[in-house]
């Protein structure tokens, strides 16, 4: 199994994940607020296609991750896996909208989890201003992975959601002093950082701290503000964390917003220019 970014922040969000092997193998595209061209051709780049994924996942309604999932879905011919009170809150993702493009639409609820040939998907309720907001646990060929953003609290992670994950994609939003001094208005402020915006650098990593699994090989940071926050920032927020607790070992990344970066959990490294 892997984990591969191709965006990650507020200008939009793709990421492909391929599991099994041979004939059993499949890619799920999870999300996708970019454009369809700018996916195919990072997509491409390390070696998969968009255009014919076998499903697509939508964490939520929010457009830099909804904008393009029906159009994705009816172009590979594959269903459109969401909770069922997600797609109908965005024209682009609605029941007519998908009916005209004829996308199959497979609700889940959270906790419940399904398969996708041989990937497990667990949906997992996070707090955020979309109403529902879903990250995920997927597992396959052994392994276990976990992908958070857009949460506004740490809480629905704790008390074991993390056990047994090789790799994880998690958000490390801001950095609260440069939200505070930065460009953007209070009210903007306090929608990111009240409880159901995103989490800080901080939060981030007192999750870390907290309940980071003995199992976990690999991180990457996700959902990184351009504005209120610096890869480098968030990456030495991360590392400080990961050290009090023992765990250098470690593997940490940031996923760049306009450029594929890989989050494992497969140990094998693919051969594209780190752009970050």
């Amino acid at each position: 199994m892997e984990i591969i970014l191709l965006a990650s922040g507020s200008t939009g969000n793709c990421a492909l994940i391929r599991a099994g092997q041979g004939t059993d193998q499949v890619v799920v595209a999870l999300d996708c607020g970019i454009a369809q061209r700018t996916g195919r051709q990072r997509a491409m780049d390390v070696g998969l296609s968009l255009t014919s994924v076998d499903a697509v996942l939508l964490s939520h309604a929010h457009s830099d991750h909804s904008q393009n999932v029906v159009a994705v879905a009816a172009r590979a011919e594959a269903p459109l896996y969401a909770h069922k009170l997600v797609p109908d809150q965005r024209r682009h993702s609605g029941e007519a909208e998908r009916k005209r493009r004829r996308v199959e639409f497979r609700p889940f609820l959270a906790d419940q989890s399904f398969d996708i040939g041989p990937l497990k998907v667990t949906p997992i309720e996070l707090p955020h201003d979309a109403v529902p907001t879903h990250g995920f646990i997927f597992e396959a060929d052994g392994q276990k992975a976990g992908f958070f953003t857009d949460l506004g609290t740490t809480a629905p992670l704790a008390d074991g959601v993390l056990d047994g994950m090789d790799s994880l994609v998690l958000e490390f939003n801001y950095c609260p002093e440069m939200l505070r001094n930065g460009p953007y208005p209070r009210i903007l402020q306090h929608r990111i950082s009240a409880g159901l915006g995103h989490i800080s650098n901080h939060q981030a990593a007192d999750l870390l701290r907290e309940c980071c699994p003995k199992s976990l090989r690999r991180l990457t940071l996700a959902h990184l503000s351009k504005k209120n926050n610096r890869p480098a920032l968030a990456l030495q927020v991360a590392t400080d964390a990961l050290r009090e607790i023992g765990r250098p070992d470690i593997k940490i990344e940031a996923a760049p917003p306009h450029h594929t970066r890989r989050a494992g959990p497969d140990p094998v490294e693919l051969n594209y220019e780190n752009k970050l």
